[in-house]
């Protein structure tokens, strides 16, 4: 009986973290858009400024992960630490 407890018990909590760390996960696309909205034209000219740098954002930018140095340039261009 008591492993029953505990195999049930196990499988909640694994269930609910797996779904809590999917809804915390986000696509490069949907920071992209967050940071457009919250910084406007600046989150604009650092875009353009990482492209000319040769930064991409590749097709599978709707995937988790993926994307990453990109943002993180332009992120840093926010911050005023790219030149």
């Amino acid at each position: 009986m008591r492993a029953l407890i505990v195999a049930v018990t196990t499988l909640a909590t694994v269930s609910i973290a797996g779904t809590v760390l999917a809804q915390q996960q986000r696509t490069a696309r949907e920071m992209m858009d967050d940071m457009r909205a919250k910084y406007g034209q600046t989150f604009e000219q650092c875009q353009a400024l990482a492209t000319s740098r040769g930064h991409s954002l590749r097709d599978d930018a709707y995937e988790v992960g993926a994307g990453q140095p990109f943002l993180m340039f332009i992120e840093g261009c926010i911050m005023g630490q790219q030149l």
